[in-house]
């Protein structure tokens, strides 16, 4: 314990996440800085978290974006949202989360030099749009205003020739991946396969090249040459089999000492749990020349012709090396499909075999068909290729493999930029009169994250302080409960950067501080990565299915170093995360994909927690506003139930939610030839672990009574809505002002309802 605490003494930007603190739950240093800074924003002094309000926007991607830019709306109109202190975001909440943070992060002036006003109070939110956020505010019944005559409304808000620019910007660009310009679905298509066909050539050559060491030195042969790996595997299995008899007999010696018995029984199940594994890895190794005798021996032509038929009832007509490369290229396109049809299902129907079985399989089959196709490689390049050419190859394919940014190449970077471009704009050129299609923003592509949400000294920043969560990938975690789970919250702040698993470390150090905004939204939305699924379940959790998406870079992940300076003491780092490490280590060496590894994987944070509400009950906070805008069609619940139990397991918090109240939120009666559900959002109480109260507000992206007729209509020509595919990611003005409408209209209800607005921590927070 001696040597940790020094080492933490010498780094007083860091904080421990394994510390002994029973309010925060190892954040106290991390939350008493947070509450420095919004005590700034407030002008008095907050020591506490627990008479603070939050808000939590979900994933879902734009769908979600869409939903919670309603919600965002409702609550400015009637000044809720000037009240909030916390803004905790995940995924597509993080797109419109961001947003305002962007938005709100410096003074903003048009071309002429003339000042907006953006902030959250009801004249300037920069998303009012009329009529929601017109004239109407000059009611006293509408919002409450207490001495501010129409006049001085009208001139002390935004003005009327800017006044939803903005949100029509949004509404016109929601197919962001796509936005034009020059970038479209080809450039998409373009990158996806950059990043397959890098990591696919590069892995390929490093087995190639593996091949060749192994042929040169006779590790691989075949009778009768001997095949040192098949030797080594029968000397595992061998041994493991010597242990039988040594169990048998010790089970009689350590009869009468029961602790003995117990220790051997765990040693011989370690050793075995070793053996087995490591025995089927040098015997597959070992298999490659015989399965590659084996094919050239029988899958000729003459035997194809025959074969063939008897399979598909066809003639063979012809058969060449290149129906070899067409049935690679199908297998990984393959692969790819079942990638995309999962994300575009969401929900899988359980089945007779999980479909995680055939995922497993068949990436395994492919996997091993790579291997036999780099073995037949390293047998015709010497052939080819005189010595020195094969060695300058090689070479080349190692200094690649080394210098090349795992996170430039893969499809990560274009989803940064592209959500960059639609949710973090250049105001004045958008704001302009002669507003021209240019979506390049190169501000916003520079800002860092720690100049967000102002600071200790500056808090001229007027909106709340924001959290934007993701998920660190922690699949070979030493901790048993981080394991399981595949990963732990990760937060990316102005402030402090890190998780419970890692510790925090303050955010103008981490990287350097060179961790931008932009980047933070795109790594807490990379929904697609190895070893990593919704809630930490799915079939992109499958390891053989992982490895594969590892080689070929199928990722929207973000490499980063962990924060923990410790980790790196000592040891010679890559500048950059590359195709040795941590690729490597990634792919075969699974064990590095834990809380002690220098490079830690980031993904969505949904893949912990999907509705962003896991730091705001760390926090405590009095009222909690939660927009749930993940897809349900079955009215499961699901986001909801696995946040409920993550925060009662490590905070000891209960939500007070029962099955009978979700009923209203679930669609159960017939108006207009559209089922509708009751409300669209409930109220329930929190109870902490140190037994105070506080109410959780959550709002659902459900159909319900007293909606416009626009949405009814909406609703008949699309059934599926609002529950459409996250995996859609292509709306268009109809689209997306259908969820911003729902949005709006179950936020603006649900502060109209009586038991919300009747309740005593609801009055208190927000002022009623």
């Amino acid at each position: 314990m001696g040597k940790g605490v020094k080492k933490q003494d010498k780094n007083s930007s860091y904080v421990a996440g394994n510390s002994e603190d029973p309010i925060y739950f190892g954040a106290q240093k991390v939350i008493d800085a947070e509450l420095k800074l919004i005590s700034k924003r407030k002008g008095k002094e907050i020591t506490e978290t627990n008479n603070l309000a939050g808000l939590a926007l979900s994933g879902g991607g734009i769908r979600s974006a869409s939903f919670s830019l309603g919600i965002m709306q409702a609550l400015a109109y009637k000044n809720w949202l000037s009240k909030i202190d916390y803004l905790s975001t995940v995924s597509g909440g993080g797109y419109i989360g961001t947003s305002l943070t962007w938005l709100l992060s410096k003074k903003w002036k048009l071309k002429d030099g003339s000042p907006i006003p953006f902030d959250t109070s009801p004249k300037n939110f920069p998303y009012v749009t009329y009529p929601m956020c017109g004239k109407e505010y000059g009611k006293q019944a509408d919002v409450s205003l207490p001495g501010v005559s129409l006049l001085e409304w009208i001139n002390g808000s935004i003005s009327t020739n800017i006044r939803g620019k903005l949100l029509h910007y949004l509404r016109q660009n929601a197919k962001y991946l796509t936005p034009g310009g020059g970038i479209n679905i080809f450039s998409l298509i373009a990158v996806l396969l950059r990043g397959i066909a890098l990591g696919l050539v590069t892995y390929f050559a490093l087995c190639v090249l593996l091949f060749l060491f192994l042929n040169k030195f006779k590790f691989l042969c075949v009778p009768p040459d001997l095949n040192c790996f098949l030797l080594i595997a029968s000397l595992v299995l061998a041994t493991y089999l010597v242990t039988l008899p040594l169990y048998s007999l010790g089970t009689y010696f350590f009869r009468r000492t029961k602790n003995r018995a117990y220790l051997m029984r765990r040693g011989y199940e370690k050793l075995a749990g070793f053996l087995l594994p490591l025995a089927l890895a040098l015997a597959v190794l070992g298999s490659i020349p015989f399965v590659s005798v084996w094919i050239k021996e029988n899958l000729t032509p003459d035997n194809l012709k025959t074969i063939y038929p008897l399979i598909t009832g066809k003639e063979l007509k012809s058969f060449s090396v290149i129906s070899i490369i067409i049935g690679i290229i199908s297998g990984i396109i393959g692969v790819i499909s079942s990638i995309a049809a999962f994300f575009k299902t969401n929900k899988v129907k359980a089945s007779k075999i999980p479909i995680g079985l055939f995922a497993g399989v068949g990436a395994a089959a492919l996997l091993f068909g790579i291997l036999i196709l780099a073995y037949q490689a390293s047998l015709v390049i010497p052939i080819l290729f005189p010595v020195n050419v094969a060695v300058i190859l090689a070479l080349v394919v190692v200094i690649f493999a080394l210098v090349v940014n795992l996170n430039h190449v893969s499809v990560h970077r274009y989803y940064r930029d592209r959500l960059m471009e639609t949710f973090m704009p250049d105001v004045a050129s958008i704001l302009a009169d002669n507003y021209e299609r240019s979506h390049k923003t190169e501000e916003a592509n520079a800002k860092r994250l720690h100049e967000m949400c102002g600071n200790e000294e500056n808090a001229e920043y007027s909106g709340p302080y924001h959290i934007i969560n993701t998920n660190v990938v922690l699949a070979s975690a030493k901790r048993a409960k981080f394991r399981g789970r595949g990963g732990d919250n990760f937060i990316m702040s102005p402030l402090y950067c890190g998780g419970n698993a890692t510790g925090w470390l303050k955010t103008e150090k981490y990287m350097g501080g060179e961790m931008t905004l932009a980047s933070a939204m795109a790594i807490s939305g990379a929904a697609v990565n190895p070893d990593a699924g919704g809630g930490g379940d799915g079939i992109t959790r499958q390891p053989f299915l992982s490895i594969l998406m590892g080689m070929l870079n199928l990722r929207l992940g973000y490499w980063v170093p962990n924060p923990n300076p410790h980790e790196s003491e000592g040891a010679i780092r890559p500048p950059v995360p590359n195709y040795f490490w941590p690729g490597l280590w990634e792919i075969i060496f699974r064990y590095r994909l834990n809380e002690k590894a220098y490079f830690l994987q980031l993904t969505d944070g949904g893949h912990f927690e999907n509705l962003a509400l896991y730091e705001m009950i760390r926090r405590r906070l009095k009222l909690i506003i939660v927009c749930d805008g993940a897809v349900d069609p079955q009215y499961t619940f699901s986001e909801l139930a696995n946040a409920m139990q993550k925060v009662r397991t490590d905070f000891g918090a209960l939500i007070t939610i029962n099955n009978e109240d979700l009923k209203d939120l679930t669609p159960s009666q017939e108006i207009n030839q559209v089922k509708v559900a009751k409300k669209g959002f409930l109220k329930a109480k929190i109870i902490y672990a140190d037994n105070s109260k506080g109410i959780l507000i959550y709002i659902n992206t459900t159909f319900c009574e007293e909606l416009s007729a626009d949405l009814y209509g909406y609703k008949r020509e699309h059934p599926s809505f609002p529950e459409e595919p996250t995996s859609d990611q292509f709306f268009n003005e109809k689209q997306f002002e259908a969820y911003r409408e729902l949005g709006y209209h179950i936020a603006l209800s649900m502060m109209k309802d009586k038991d919300v607005m009747d309740d005593l921590i609801v009055k208190e927070v927000m002022e009623i």
